[in-house]
């Protein structure tokens, strides 16, 4: 237990003494990097970047004389005698002219360092400088011995040096030896063996070359110089005026804030940080090369946000061409797209399997700052994954947007002084000097990371500062990227010593985006920072709150789908074009007019707008389902998904929105097209006659019963609005899912198909979200359709099916023309002597169809295929003169008739709609808003007191004439069937094209096909059920886009489709009044 303890503590130490060397490294290469600035007697000190490193605490630790500390034991330790305690206290060095030998190998635990001292005075030599070994003078060198220094020396210590070592870096062996300095130069006052020179400051311009004094051992001015330094500070300004060509007065310290949202909006401050430090910082800078001065400038320049016509930035620009290896670099080169460098080395995974140990691929990226202080102190580097985030957040969540992949937001709203403190914890140094930042990404580019360096290999990342005044404008091409960027500052916007600032500028926004390479998905281009500022008045109460931000996004290349996308695109919409001719053409011949009129054009534009709706929906629909697919399928990394607010994201929302807007173009045409056929009713009943002859020897004909055609035509109007689907339980089942059963989660930016809660920094994405919406709700009308079509209309019942059957048991029959020489026959003629009869008569009538007793039901009866017998649905196309007979006789009767009552369809329908028509007590003649009539809806019935009694009485007997034409009509056809009722070919059934001319072909005769699938359902919204679910889905989506909110997605959808579906029905309902002549009171 004790040797285990004893390991750890080693371990723990010698941990210690590592990062202690490499920092006390770091420091003796700053030393020496800095040298020949030691010697500048005005000089600041430049090594103030390490003042924060590398400080060794040993000898503080052993208090008594004489003792070192040793690391291994973490216990002080007397020095052997004749040895001295090292400068960082952590061992023993040799003193004197002695070297250190080693004289116990074996020893595990020696005295630090090694071994013992050993004079190098009995051989009669010298101790090298690094004591390893003893030397002699070669005297032929010049070199001789000084016992005062214990060493060797030259005759003339002012021009010459001793030497070790000969150029090739190789011990001399003769032994130390004189070397003489070369011209203008002098021996090193400090350090053997070096010559050094004497710098010049000032250059290009107004160069001063300084002496070496030997007595003092510095480098002086020359004499008749200002003793302040080597430039007169009185003349600094005017230098930097006619050097930079800038104007250093009052208004270089000028500042304007913009957008404060307090009692004023703007203010202009004279800052007092620029007018006591710009043109010290720049004379410095120019004159000695101060390089802490030279990044105050910088520093300068970025607080005016990179205004290039700024005093501070034309000073930077000029320092920076004058010290290119002092001044940091603020600017990127013009021309060069930065943010698509491919360069970078690294590659990237998804997936676990990265290795981040051998470099090969990663999983979490490395970003790292560059920490400076305002007056040029560097800090050194630290980690960004959980800096910039001023809204805070869960600790280990922070730097979860490292992980390549991870889209990270973390937005919130917070109060002006919440927002400004937080600035501060990342902003603001604990000596309250503005920091400022530099970003890099580590490329290790497959090779292992370091274990005792860190950062390495760091690549500079581009940062865009929205507010900088060439970003600011409108155009594109003059924007430009940065190095360095700060995230509060609370000094320039002081105009007075001691009081609070007018102006305090912060960070509000960061964004980083990284985009993958095009050519190869496991590498990405090099990241792009992007930062918005905002200036607030501190002094001020506010109380509105600032949006702040902290977002990290992730790109792919969208080429491949805008090449797709345009495909898909391009071919839909080519066969949305041809259906949308096939359509017109159809109608025109299913209307038999070859010119073009306003009913055509009304069809066109219906029609054009149901193919582009359905035809959007496909494209939308393939849209996302191709970032769904590909994105949350992928197991490394392919692509991302476009984030909203892209452009590609904005374009799918203008789709979309387009497409709801013709989707609704679409309904209201098919609407208005089904509230507008032609519908009659053939009633075969054949009247009583009483059974008792009168006194003239005739039998008395009782009249024929309405209640069965108002029996049925209240069955036809209550399969006007019925669907195939049901509306509400879509949308319940579809809100239980998403919301209920989590499956809205699959809408978030998770390469998973995850159902948990997002983490607060994840976000959706719209077209992730319209896929998921649409493919359910797809998903369960299909599961209905599949219900009905499998299992109810087989098993449970069929109203569409029940309705035929009913017009056979009520010996009426039904004629729709929704075209004007095009529709549909339902045939009920029945086999029974009489339909109105008793129910007994009914029951035995039907017994007799069970065991085949009778006749088939259909128009063709005696054929020989038991589907086309019994069938009693027909598509028929009549004849130009027949539809012109009918509109003559009958339609135009009941046009001026409607029109002398005010109750034509529109006005009618508002009257069901609004309270009144059939319902109204109040107002016998059908109510409406005000009288019952006109707009205000009689209905287009037979009200009471009617003025135009006449009128509609010539409409009943144009109604009996038109019937009995038609009855006669499909006597005839029922006679002729084998030449007016047709089979349409597979060909014509595949294309359902209509015949091109009826009254051309058999003898001006109407043709009549059989219609097995029922197509008279289109008339009906049952027969509309693909257009109404493209009408659902897209207002659901579009909805969904605009509050961003399933449930109230559903909920606005069902009031939409409840609207519709309640127009459907009355306006329905108002044509069947007015074109059956029923009024609609008798409509329940």
């Amino acid at each position: 237990r004790v040797d285990a303890a004893r390991a750890s503590d080693m371990r723990l130490a010698n941990a210690r003494l590592a990062a202690l060397a490499v920092v006390l490294g770091i420091v003796a290469v700053a030393a020496q990097d800095d040298l020949d600035l030691d010697f500048d007697p005005t000089q600041q000190d430049v090594d103030g970047d390490w003042s924060s490193f590398g400080v060794s605490q040993a000898p503080d630790v052993c208090t008594v004389s004489g003792t070192y500390f040793r690391a291994q034991t973490l216990t002080c330790e007397s020095c052997p005698s004749g040895e001295a305690v090292t400068a960082d206290g952590l061992g023993c060095e040799c003193v004197g002219n002695t070297i250190r030998t080693s004289v116990d190998p074996a020893d595990t635990l020696p005295s630090s360092p090694y071994g013992v001292c050993m004079s190098c005075a009995t051989e009669s030599k010298v101790a090298s400088w690094d004591r390893t070994t003893c030397m002699a003078c070669d005297a032929t060198a010049g070199a001789t011995f000084d016992a005062a220094q214990d060493d060797c020396v030259c005759a003339d210590p002012t021009t010459e040096i001793v030497v070790e070592l000969d150029a090739a870096g190789v011990r001399l062996a003769n032994g130390k030896a004189c070397q003489a300095c070369p011209t203008d130069s002098f021996p090193h006052p400090t350090e053997k063996g070096v010559c050094f020179s004497c710098p010049s400051y000032g250059w290009p311009n107004g160069t001063v070359a300084t002496t070496y004094d030997a007595a003092t051992g510095t480098c002086l001015c020359p004499s008749g110089v200002v003793t302040q330094g080597c430039f007169d500070p009185s003349l600094n300004s005017a230098k930097l005026t006619s050097e930079y060509s800038v104007n250093l007065g009052t208004a270089a310290n000028m500042l304007n804030y913009y957008d404060l949202g307090a009692t004023l909006d703007s203010v202009t401050v004279e800052s007092l940080h620029l007018s006591e430090n710009l043109v010290t910082a720049a004379s410095e800078c120019r004159n000695y090369g101060n390089r802490t001065q030279c990044e105050h400038v910088a520093n300068l320049c970025v607080l005016t946000m990179y205004d290039t016509g700024a005093a501070a930035c034309k000073l930077y620009s000029g320092l920076f061409a004058v010290h290119p290896e002092l001044t940091p670099r603020l600017f990127y080169d013009a021309g060069v797209d930065y943010a698509g460098m491919a360069d970078l080395e690294l590659k990237v995974s998804q997936s676990a399997s990265g290795d981040a140990a051998t470099g090969n691929t990663i999983t979490n990226l490395e970003f790292v700052v560059s920490v400076t202080t305002l007056t040029g102190e560097w800090l050194g580097f630290k980690s960004m994954g959980k800096l910039f985030q001023l809204c805070g957040g869960r600790e280990s969540e922070l730097d979860a947007w490292t992980r390549f992949g991870t889209n990270y937001y973390n937005d919130c709203s917070l109060s002006v002084e919440d927002a400004l403190e937080a600035a501060r914890g990342f902003g603001i140094s604990t000596a309250g000097e503005t920091l400022f930042f530099d970003a890099y990404i580590q490329d290790l580019g497959g090779a292992a990371a370091s274990s005792s360096a860190w950062p390495e290999r760091l690549y500079p990342v581009p940062v865009y500062v929205k507010e900088a005044p060439d970003n600011e404008n409108s155009f594109v091409n003059d924007d430009f990227f940065v190095r360095r960027f700060f995230v509060i500052d609370e000094t320039t916007g002081v105009k007075t010593a001691g009081e609070d600032p007018l102006a305090v500028t912060y960070a509000r926004t960061v964004e980083l985006v990284t985009a993958m390479s095009k050519s190869d998905n496991q590498r990405i281009y090099v990241p792009k920072m992007s930062v918005s500022y905002a200036s607030r008045d501190p002094s001020f109460e506010y109380v509105a709150t600032d949006a702040a931000s902290f977002r990290a996004t992730y790109t792919s290349s969208t080429d491949d789908y805008q090449e797709a996308f345009l495909g898909i695109t391009c071919a839909v919409f080519c066969v949305a074009a041809v259906y949308w001719r096939y359509s017109i053409v159809k109608v025109s011949r299913r209307r038999q007019v070859l010119e073009p009129d306003a009913t055509w054009a009304g069809h066109a534009v219906g029609n054009g707008a149901n193919a582009i709706a359905f035809g959007s929906f496909v494209v939308l629909f393939w849209a996302s389902g191709y970032f769904f697919t590909l994105y949350k399928a992928q197991t490394e990394v392919y692509l991302m998904v476009p984030l909203d607010g892209t452009s590609v994201v904005k374009e799918f929302e203008v789709f979309l929105d387009v497409a709801v807007a013709f989707a609704a173009i679409g309904v209201a045409h098919t609407l208005y097209w089904q509230c507008n056929t032609d519908i009659f009713f053939l009633d075969w009943e054949r009247p009583w006659t009483s059974a008792s002859a009168p006194s003239a020897g005739k039998h008395d004909a009782a009249p024929v019963s309405a209640w069965r055609k108002m029996f049925i035509a209240n069955e036809w109007n209550e399969l006007q609005a019925l669907r195939m689907t049901s509306r509400d339980l879509t949308l319940l089942l579809l809100v239980l899912l998403l919301e209920g059963l989590n499956y809205r989660n699959l809408g978030v930016v998770e390469p998973t198909m995850t159902l948990n809660d997002p983490k607060d920094y994840q976000v959706e994405s719209r077209l992730l979200r319209f896929f998921v919406a649409s493919g359910f709700m797809g998903f369960i009308v299909l599961c209905q359709v599949a219900y009905k079509t499998v299992f109810h209309h087989n098993y449970v019942e069929h109203p569409i099916q029940q309705f035929v059957d009913l017009l056979a048991m009520s010996n009426l029959s039904i004629v729709i023309l929704d075209d004007e020489c095009a529709g549909y026959y339902l045939h009920g003629r029945s086999l029974m002597t009489f339909a109105d009869t008793s129910m007994s008569e009914l029951m035995a009538q039907m017994r007799k169809e069970q065991e085949m007793q009778v006749a088939a039901r259909g128009l063709v009866p005696s054929s020989q295929r038991e589907d086309l017998a019994e069938n009693q649905c027909f598509e028929l196309f009549i004849t130009k003169e027949l539809r012109l007979a009918y509109e003559s006789k009958l339609l135009r009767s009941i046009e001026e008739t409607a029109a002398m009552r005010g109750g034509d369809g529109f006005g009618g329908a508002l009257g069901v709609l609004f309270g009144g028509g059939r319902r109204a007590q109040r107002n016998p003649g059908g109510g409406g808003f005000v009288n019952g009539n006109g707009w205000n809806g009689n209905g287009g019935g037979l009200p009471m007191n009617d003025p135009t009694g006449g009128l509609v009485d010539a409409s009943l007997a144009a109604a009996e004439e038109i019937g009995d034409i038609f009855k006669q009509l499909v006597s005839f056809v029922e006679t002729n069937a084998a030449s007016f009722v047709l089979e349409r070919p597979f060909t014509n059934r595949l294309i359902n094209m209509p015949p091109e001319s009826v009254s051309s072909m058999q003898g001006a005769s109407p043709i009549f096909y059989h219609d097995l699938q029922m197509s008279f359902v289109r008339t009906l919204w049952y027969g509309a059920e693909t257009q109404l679910f493209i009408f659902d889905v897209l207002v659901f989506c579009a909805v969904d886009k605009a509050l961003d909110s399933f449930a109230l997605a559903a909920f606005v959808t069902w009031i939409v489709g409840a609207c519709v579906d309640q127009t459907r029905a009355a306006f329905g309902s108002a044509n069947i009044s007015r074109k059956s002549l029923i009024d609609e009171r008798f409509l329940i």
